[in-house]
C-alpha cells in the first residue's frame, strides 16, 4: 500500500528530471523597480532614502544625475554608487541606462511605469485584476524556488527524517499553510504537533528536545511570548527551520536552516495591495511546505521494502 500511494509522487520527480535534462524553460526576472520594493525594508536608512524616492518618481529619477539624485534623497553621493551597486550594477550609469529600457518597456506595453508591474489599481477590470494576481503568485512562486540552495534543503530534509517531534508554528495567515503540511507529514506517519493558539503553541514549545525540530511558517509578528520561547529551545539545541522572508530578522537569526519567501511587497499601494502581498506569500510559503512534502515522501518511498507479491 505505502509504495502505491507515493507511485505517483515519483512519476512527478521523475518527469521533472526529464523536462530539466530535454528543456531549459525560461524565468522571467524580477524588473528593478520590483526588486528595489523587495529590498527596501533590508536596506540602511540611506538606502531606504534612495529607494523610495525611486520608486515614487521613477520617470524623474532617470533624468538626474548622481549627485541630483542624492541632494533630492539627501544622502551623499557615494551611497548612490553603492546603492546602485547592491542591486547588481557597476554604477550609477549602469543602473540609469537599465532603468531607461524598463520604462521604454513599460511604455510600450502601456503600462505605466510608476506602478509595480503587477499593483493592483482602482482601475484594473476584473480579467486585468486576475491576471496580475497570477502573476504576482506565479512570480512569487519561481522567485522561491530559485532561491533554494539544494545543500540547505537537504539538510532540512534530513532533520524532518531524523526528528522525533516535529513542531509546526504558522504565523499569522499562515497558520493555514501551517496546518495543510502538519495533515501531509501525518500521511507519512511523522510525529508532527501543530496549534493554532499561541499559549499553547508555547507550551509545546517549552517540551522539545534536541532530538526534536521546530519548524515555524510566516513572518514575525508581535508575539515576543512566542519569540522567547523559540529562542529558549534553540538554546537547548533544538533544530530550528523557518520559511521565511527577509522582513523576519530575529528568526533568521535563531533559525539553523532558513527557506525563503519571496513576494514583492509594493510601497506606495492602497490598502488592498497588502491582501494582494498576503495570497502571494501564501503561495510562496505553500511552494515550500510542498516540496519539502514531497521530497520527503520520495525519501519514505526509498526506505520502503520492496514488495515481492
Amino acid at each position: 500500500m505505502a509504495a502505491d500511494k507515493y507511485k505517483i509522487i515519483i512519476l512527478f520527480f521523475t518527469a521533472i528530471d526529464y523536462a530539466n535534462s530535454t528543456t531549459s524553460i525560461p524565468t522571467k526576472p524580477m524588473t528593478i523597480l520590483a526588486n528595489i520594493a523587495n529590498i527596501k525594508s533590508q536596506l540602511s536608512p540611506s538606502a531606504q532614502k534612495i529607494a523610495a524616492l525611486i520608486l515614487q518618481h521613477p520617470k524623474s529619477v532617470v533624468t538626474l544625475s548622481s549627485q541630483q539624485l542624492a541632494q533630492q534623497a539627501n544622502v551623499s553621493q557615494s551611497s548612490i554608487v553603492k546603492f546602485t551597486q547592491k542591486l547588481g550594477f557597476k554604477g550609477f550609469p549602469a543602473f540609469k541606462m537599465a532603468m531607461i529600457e524598463e520604462l521604454d518597456r513599460q511604455y510600450a506595453i502601456g503600462s505605466d511605469p510608476q506602478q509595480l508591474p503587477n499593483q493592483i489599481s482602482h482601475n484594473d477590470t476584473f480579467i486585468t485584476l486576475a491576471q496580475k494576481l497570477a502573476h504576482q503568485k506565479t512570480d512569487a512562486i519561481i522567485e522561491t524556488t530559485n532561491a533554494i540552495d539544494e545543500a540547505s534543503f537537504q539538510h532540512i530534509t534530513a532533520l524532518f527524517t531524523q526528528a522525533q517531534r516535529i513542531q509546526l508554528i504558522g504565523l499569522g495567515d499562515a497558520a493555514g499553510v501551517a496546518k495543510d503540511f502538519s495533515t501531509k507529514l501525518l500521511t507519512l506517519g511523522m510525529a508532527v504537533i501543530t496549534e493554532q493558539e499561541p499559549s499553547l503553541q508555547i507550551i509545546i514549545t517549552h517540551t522539545l528536545q534536541p532530538s526534536d525540530m521546530l519548524c515555524i511558517i510566516g513572518e514575525e509578528v508581535h508575539q515576543p511570548e512566542i519569540i522567547q520561547a523559540t529562542h529558549q529551545a534553540t538554546t537547548k539545541g533544538v533544530p530550528l527551520v523557518t520559511l521565511t522572508s527577509h522582513d523576519s530578522s530575529i528568526l533568521r537569526q535563531l533559525a539553523q536552516f532558513t527557506l525563503d519567501t519571496l513576494a514583492v511587497k509594493t510601497s506606495m499601494c492602497s490598502h488592498t495591495q497588502k491582501y494582494n502581498y498576503s495570497i502571494a506569500l501564501q503561495a510562496a510559503q505553500q511552494t515550500l511546505t510542498d516540496l519539502l512534502f514531497m521530497a520527503l515522501a520520495q525519501q519514505s518511498l526509498k526506505n520502503t521494502p520492496p514488495n515481492n507479491h
